[in-house]
């Protein structure tokens, strides 16, 4: 008989690596100690730091310090589009003219409405009365003047018992004809509403261009100048000093151009470029821009631009110099200056406080602050229950020192720390006493006799557990047991999330952790049986029953079977897969579940199910073949 050897040799090995991420936020005793050393190892480097900062070449001024992050101040309050048309009310002391449009109502005893417009002599043409004239005066005086006329045609005007009243109201206005000259948007001629003052009809012609004077605004009637105007008294208080002067037809506005406009950066709270007359100083200037802010400094870097007509030379048109702002008032300025308000720099007055302490983190230490006042402050030592978590005999200060490499540790305790005055850039160390806090409990849940919540000690397996619950009910067994732990992680984002997972593999010396749970699950006299089976469900248990019959007894394997792949699942979560006759040798337990996969995409060849099923079918036909040949021997 000729002998047939089958020789199979799979080789198939994952290897995977966990890397966990401490946490960096708990500070424990020991990570308290941590830092403590690291900032000692770092004083030396802070200290090396400060010495290149001081040997520091001085830090030179230049025009790229003009940079402002706004445009010229002003100017866009006069660029606005606004029908004056439709939104300005007809003053009172307005006075008509030639081109304006009146409206005359009666009513009464005598009842019409009529329009006319005034001719180039300033009068109306009324029937039966001929022509009335009404240039220069206002609605009320017009108004009276009408009446006194209208009554010789209609007496009861002035009849008291049978009244007829006159109302006069205007109609379409005429516009006026102004001349605007110099930095203006639209120079020359420009109709504008008639009840213009210099403002609104500034806006109406475009608004004045960046090279003219916002504050030496001209007007000009009759070839004399009239008046002046500073719009900045508007602009920085609300201060209305143009509206009192209307403009008449023929006027004429003139934009000169800005004489001296210096810029303002840094620490003030409208930076801009502002418009100084020669009479105003810095000071004016830091009116204009709002003031200082809380961060200004009072040292002032002023980068002038020596006018052409006193300098010796354009190699030296520029210069800088440091100012106090309370000395500055008497410092002249130039066109292009520019001011930069410096900030304060920092100072070194707080401390810093880790651990165990209820509101750990940075407080003031000057004015002669002791250690008592800012561990109060920091709070935890008022609270009873709090405190006595506090290691409050053990307070470590670490303390910068000119004269050693490391900083200097101070030991003390909350008794003394009254007698101890804290320096700027202190490091405050609260330790925690963890056997205050520690109170570890676990659970036993289900078939036991004594379920409940129990303390937890060292070295607490899960049989001693289950002695203090008083052993398991006649409904459960050992096999039944599931052990339930906490579990913490740290998510990609790094966020630390604590979860309940079962414990696979457990054995009655499983040590307990705090919170664990042991839940005893009732003994249950069936198998289930999942997955790509004709009719999964429960099978009654039968001692000694295999995977294999369990299958076959929910219907058998449905096509597409995963066979090498079926597992069996015990009720305490441990998996125990399928051995190589396909569970034909493995024993049930009640309570346990089968579990048939199936393959995912039938339509691959899986040469893993192929070799399996080829040595397989190769063992028993080798089987066959020996017992034949022995029989024949």
């Amino acid at each position: 008989m000729k002998n047939i050897n089958v020789i199979f040799i799979l080789f198939l090995s994952t290897i995977f690596a966990q890397v966990s991420v401490s946490d960096l936020n708990r500070l424990s005793n020991q990570q308290l100690d941590a830092i403590r050393a690291e900032l000692q190892s770092n004083t030396q480097q802070v200290n090396d730091i400060s010495e290149v900062e001081n040997t520091s070449a001085p830090v030179l001024i230049t025009p790229m310090d003009n940079i402002i992050s706004e445009e010229y101040f002003g100017y866009n309050y006069l660029k606005k589009d606004i029908s004056f048309f439709d939104n300005v009310p007809t003053p009172a002391d307005y006075k008509l003219g030639p081109g304006d449009e009146i409206i005359i109502s009666l009513w009464g005893e005598n009842n019409s409405r009529e329009s006319f417009t005034l001719n180039k002599d300033g009068m109306i043409y009324y029937n039966n009365i001929g022509f009335i004239n009404l240039s220069n005066n206002t609605l009320e005086s017009a108004e009276i003047l009408l009446t006194e006329e209208l009554s010789r045609i209609y007496s009861t005007l002035k009849d008291i018992n049978n009244p007829t009243t006159l109302m006069l109201e205007l109609g379409q206005l005429k516009s006026i004809n102004i001349y605007f000259s110099g930095h203006i948007e639209n120079p020359g001629i420009n109709l504008v509403h008639p009840f213009s003052d210099i403002f609104s009809a500034i806006v109406q012609a475009g608004g004045i261009d960046n090279n003219g004077s916002l504050r030496t605004v001209q007007l000009i009637r009759n070839n004399q100048i009239i008046t002046t105007v500073d719009f900045y008294s508007f602009f920085m208080n609300g201060t209305n000093t143009f509206s009192n002067i209307k403009l008449i037809d023929g006027d004429t506005i003139h934009i000169p151009s800005f004489k001296n406009r210096i810029s303002i950066s840094g620490e003030v709270n409208r930076p801009s470029s502002y418009e100084l007359l020669s009479n105003e100083s810095i000071l004016d200037l830091i009116g204009y821009a709002s003031g200082f802010s809380s961060d200004a400094s009072s040292t002032l870097i002023l980068n002038q631009i020596i006018p052409v007509e006193k300098r010796f030379s354009d190699d030296n048109a520029r210069t800088s110099i440091a100012l106090d702002f309370k000395n500055s008032k008497s410092t002249s300025l130039n066109n292009g200056d520019n001011v930069k308000v410096l900030p304060i720099s920092d100072v070194d007055v707080n401390v810093e406080v880790f651990g165990r302490i209820k509101s750990p983190g940075v407080y003031p230490a000057s004015s002669n602050r002791s250690l008592k006042y800012v561990l109060d402050i920091a709070g935890g030592f008022d609270d009873p229950i709090f405190r006595k978590t506090i290691r409050e005999n053990e307070i470590t200060i670490l303390r910068k020192d000119e004269n050693q490499f490391y900083s200097l540790e101070i030991l003390t305790s909350y008794k003394d720390a009254d007698k101890l005055q804290l320096m700027p850039n202190d490091k405050i160390f609260i330790y925690e006493d963890i056997n205050y806090r520690n109170n570890f409990t676990y659970r036993v849940e289900g078939e036991v006799n004594k379920p409940g919540t129990f303390p937890l000690t060292a070295g607490t397996t899960v049989s001693q557990a289950l002695e203090k619950a008083q052993g398991l009910t006649e409904l459960s067994t050992l096999d039944n047991i599931i052990v339930y732990q906490e579990f913490t992680e740290i998510q990609d984002d790094g966020t630390e999330v604590t979860q309940i997972k079962d414990v696979a593999s457990v054995s009655l010396d499983f040590v307990l952790g705090s919170r664990s749970v042991i839940k005893a699950l009732p003994f249950e006299n069936v198998i289930n049986v999942e997955g790509n089976v004709y009719n999964p469900g429960l099978v009654a248990y039968d001692r000694g029953i295999t995977m294999s019959q369990a299958i076959i007894q929910a219907g058998g394997y449905k096509p597409y079977s995963m066979k090498k792949r079926a597992y069996v699942r015990k009720a305490n979560g441990e998996i125990d897969k399928a051995n190589l006759f396909r569970g034909r040798t493995k024993r049930l337990s009640p309570g346990d579940t089968v579990v048939v996969p199936v393959n995912p995409d039938p339509s691959d060849f899986d040469i893993t199910a192929f070799v399996a099923d080829l040595s397989t079918t190769l063992a028993n036909i080798a089987a066959i073949l020996l017992i034949v040949d022995n029989q024949t021997d």
